[in-house]
């Protein structure tokens, strides 16, 4: 008899249908608001696919070019469908709740661009918030100062699982 194994992994997805608790709460409020989602939070379901296999030799998941205005803000922003394939997908439902309700979470970086002489950043300068696009940003002034970014220089960065915190490289460097 042949046996399968199926391996879980969490997706999150916004509930954006109120309780009725909720609901009420909403409509007594005296003053009016543009929508019913404006508190909208996370849920957590179940999916029997598996989560993708890294590529030790390749890790990362999460690869691109950085544009002039990330450089200024000293924030790298990543997208949304990134965000939610790559990172959150290894949180916790209350750490990814946090994100989306608007609130900054402190993160750790590890820059492996020198292979043999990586460098923690941990500060609380250093976290990954929610922008108003939809999108998120993982703030990093420090880093993006040191490894002397450039407009149009190519980065890799994933989310470690195992550890907790973000691994990130400098793939190739524009040469100006």
């Amino acid at each position: 008899m042949l046996k399968t194994q199926l391996t879980m992994r969490k997706t999150f997805y916004h509930n954006f249908y109120p309780n009725k608790a909720e609901e009420e709460a909403f409509n007594a409020r005296p003053i009016p608001v543009h929508s019913k989602t404006e508190n909208k939070i996370l849920v957590e379901i179940r999916d029997v696919f598996p989560p993708p296999i890294i590529d030790p030799r390749d890790p990362w998941q999460i690869k691109k070019s950085i544009r002039y205005y990330e450089i200024l803000e000293g924030e790298l922003v990543v997208t949304f469908k990134d965000t939610f394939e790559h990172i959150l997908r290894y949180w916790t439902l209350n750490m990814a709740n946090l994100i989306a309700v608007g609130k900054d979470v402190g993160v750790i970086i590890w820059d492996v661009t020198e292979e043999y002489n990586p460098k923690k950043y941990q500060s609380p300068d250093i976290h990954f918030k929610m922008i108003p696009s939809g999108d998120f940003v993982l703030t990093c002034v420090g880093l993006i100062r040191d490894r002397n970014l450039n407009a149009y220089d190519k980065i890799g960065l994933y989310w470690d699982a195992k550890a907790s915190h973000f691994i990130f490289k400098l793939l190739w460097s524009n040469p100006l």
